[in-house]
């Protein structure tokens, strides 16, 4: 069988000059408490939203959604009728929907010739897929899921908590309940490499390598991000394997369906906005707004110049938070050549320290071959190197030497 694909797709988050990082992140002298201070008005004219400004959901699309609704709800509480949002991801849409549906007068504008923001859709051999958001978290307790429903889209469970390893050792039980009380007693401005660094030379009753690989599946790969420099007592954050399911057809049908009848300017970056007591000039606009929402993503908001600068409290929050660098990689085949697990996810580790990648089987999708991956760690530079024609068979290759026997089912391993 070969492993060589016949169609894919590859992310660039790092250099994404729109995003610069997969979500955003708490450093080791941040809290979620910083995240709240991000998102607090500045005066009554002037608010920054999106997944980094929720302080529990954090780094997923509903936190983001959530967020643009509230920032939304302060503009229109203190009487702006004519508001200007920037960024046309999901908390962007969910700001001027719910500004929009009241009947005020709201222009998106948005740098990129697409809206949506880290959730983009691709084509792939023909098929609908994600580069990047791609499932709906905390399914039971997520608005957005509740419109996917509303709009009848097909949505596929994935068993993030139940996967197919490669080599077929599971991580044993009681190592996560240990590394989240060791993380709890450390105090703020710990280092997550600091904890497991310690836990390493001292494993106790668990093998160095098997603590390894949890902290590489739990930490690294939901992070994406230097274990020196992410926070011991908040870098692990909720949210995966809570029920997660991933759209069939892709987060493009929740997108088009949310910036349906508004007023979005593409290909229109925001470079300066000035706050004044009889309006906001925002960069873009020819006429002044009452307030403005700003939703791009942490990465990309050091790019915009705010008169007067944003307060102190802000800065340090800004300071204390970071993206992380998780990308994504969508291949197509002509033959299956990995075996099939009831919960549609297999994850490979290897070969050194922080090398970890995560696979979603997507086959059922539209009975293609396809599995969408991605990968965290310190041989991204390595693997992302090169074209994407390169970068799709480097990731095909990680697949075939993990899985070079015979197709055929797989036990259940965590």
């Amino acid at each position: 069988m070969s492993s060589t694909p016949v169609a894919y797709a590859v992310s660039h988050w790092a250099d994404d000059r729109w995003a610069r990082g997969s979500w955003s992140l708490i450093g080791r002298d941040g809290s979620p408490a910083d995240r709240v201070t991000l998102g607090a008005p500045v005066g009554t004219r002037l608010r920054l939203a999106g997944e980094a400004t929720h302080p529990s959901r954090a780094g997923m699309t509903h936190g983001a959604y959530e967020q643009g609704v509230e920032a939304a709800t302060w503009a229109a509480g203190l009487g702006h009728r004519r508001i200007a949002v920037v960024g046309a991801g999901m908390a962007g849409l969910a700001a001027a929907r719910t500004l929009t549906g009241i009947g005020h007068q709201v222009t998106v504008l948005e740098a990129r010739d697409r809206t949506g923001g880290r959730t983009t859709g691709v084509r792939a051999g023909g098929a609908a897929f994600d580069l990047g958001a791609n499932w709906l978290q905390q399914f039971d307790d997520n608005e957005l899921a509740r419109i996917a429903e509303d709009l009848g889209l097909r949505l596929v469970p994935t068993g993030f908590n139940d996967p197919l390893i490669a080599g077929g050792r599971p991580v044993p039980d009681g190592i996560g309940k240990e590394l989240r009380e060791r993380l709890a007693a450390v105090p703020v401005g710990a280092a997550m490499s600091e904890v497991v660094e310690a836990w390493l030379r001292a494993p106790g009753q668990w093998s160095a390598s098997d603590i390894q690989r949890y902290v590489d599946a739990e930490i690294v790969m939901d992070s994406g991000a230097p274990l020196s420099w992410l926070s011991a007592r908040y870098g692990f954050e909720p949210g995966v394997g809570e029920g997660d399911r991933w759209i069939v057809g892709g987060y493009r049908l929740l997108v088009d369906h949310l910036a349906a009848g508004l007023d979005i300017r593409l290909g229109q970056p925001v470079r300066a906005i000035t706050v004044g007591d009889g309006g906001v000039t925002v960069d873009g606009l020819a006429e002044r707004v009452d307030a403005v929402i700003v939703t791009v993503p942490l990465g990309a908001l050091d790019d915009i110049a705010f008169t007067p600068e944003l307060p102190p409290a802000h800065r340090t929050a800004r300071s204390r938070l970071g993206m992380g660098r998780v990308e994504k990689v969508i291949l197509r085949f002509a033959e299956r050549f990995w075996p099939e697990h009831p919960s549609g996810y297999l994850r490979v580790h290897g070969p050194g320290p922080g090398d970890v990648c995560e696979w979603l089987d997507a086959t059922a999708a539209d009975g293609v071959p396809t599995l969408v991956g991605l990968f965290a760690g310190p041989w991204l530079d390595e693997l992302w190197a090169g074209g994407d024609e390169r970068i799709a068979g480097r990731a095909a290759a990680v697949m075939a030497a993990a899985w070079p026997g015979p197709v055929a089912p797989a036990a259940t391993g965590r």
